[in-house]
């Protein structure tokens, strides 16, 4: 089961030269902004643990980006309302992938009401995940003037929320719950 998801670097528009040809112009639609950068394009596993990441321009779609992971993903894909497009839907079926989504208002479900709250709950698991990436660990905010050193502090904060998600499976908690990773001695 895999979950791909979005999180945004986002840079004043550009009045130098950092990031010249390689950085974009994007809407955030959950945010209402436009702004200029990079999108991280993220694949969670259904415990919230990392799986897979790439890297755009933010004038990239996301469903274009998911076609970058697609080879490692197996059975079920969970995408949020962004990923609906029948053409992408057509090429995860060709590739044994089961593409699901919330559906937007205007769309009429066939699912199970009990289906859906599933895809709810585990969305929301991932969205906590997004929220920790970008809360605890600043990955909306890289402050970098060139796209290796960009790339190399995203792979260390990826890095260290898996190592987090780690040690919680071994202490016996969630992988997410990051609050009871540290106790007061």
């Amino acid at each position: 089961m895999a979950f791909p998801s979005t999180l945004l670097y986002a840079r004043e528009p550009p009045r130098s030269k950092v990031f010249k040809g390689e950085a974009g112009y994007g809407f955030c639609a959950s945010k209402k902004k436009h702004f200029y950068g990079f999108q991280g394009h993220l694949l969670v596993e259904a415990r919230g643990i990392l799986v897979g990441f790439t890297l755009t321009a933010a004038n990239i779609d996301e469903r274009d980006a998911a076609y970058d992971m697609m080879e490692i993903i197996a059975g079920l894909l969970l995408g949020d309302k962004g990923y609906i497009r029948p053409e992408f839907k057509n090429d995860c079926q060709e590739l044994g992938i089961d593409l699901q989504t919330p559906l937007r208002k205007n769309m009429k479900d066939k699912r199970s009401k009990s289906f859906v709250g599933l895809i709810m709950r585990v969305r929301r698991k991932i969205e906590t995940v997004i929220g920790q990436l970008a809360e605890r660990f600043g990955m909306e905010k890289c402050r970098c003037r060139d796209q290796w050193h960009m790339t190399s502090r995203i792979a260390r904060k990826l890095l260290a929320h898996n190592i987090g998600s780690y040690l919680n499976i071994s202490a016996g908690n969630a992988p997410i719950q990051f609050e009871n990773l540290i106790a007061a001695a």
